[in-house]
């Protein structure tokens, strides 16, 4: 469904730009510690990045596959309790 596509597509392109400005700030910026935290613990809770990648870095290098991949029609059918992905 390509309107799915685009909504991940759009989702990524404001995390990814979210990331970028608080990668410009100084490190020890109160603004880039509380909210490049409060980005990272949400990546982690939505599955997409793990515990040890705890950088901004990472959230960078998040691709719309990875986030595809979260979906439950994709782990229906990775499990395989569906034949095929419009199956499940």
């Amino acid at each position: 469904n390509k309107r799915e596509v685009w909504r991940v597509n759009y989702a990524l392109a404001k995390i990814r730009t979210a990331a970028r400005t608080l990668l410009t700030l100084d490190e020890k910026s109160e603004q880039r510690m509380f909210q490049g935290d409060a980005l990272l613990r949400r990546m982690i809770r939505l599955g997409l990045l793990l515990e040890s990648e705890k950088k901004l870095d990472y959230v960078l290098g998040l691709t719309t596959a990875k986030i595809m991949e979260r979906r439950l029609q994709t782990k229906v059918f990775k499990l395989g309790l569906a034949k095929s992905i419009h199956h499940a």
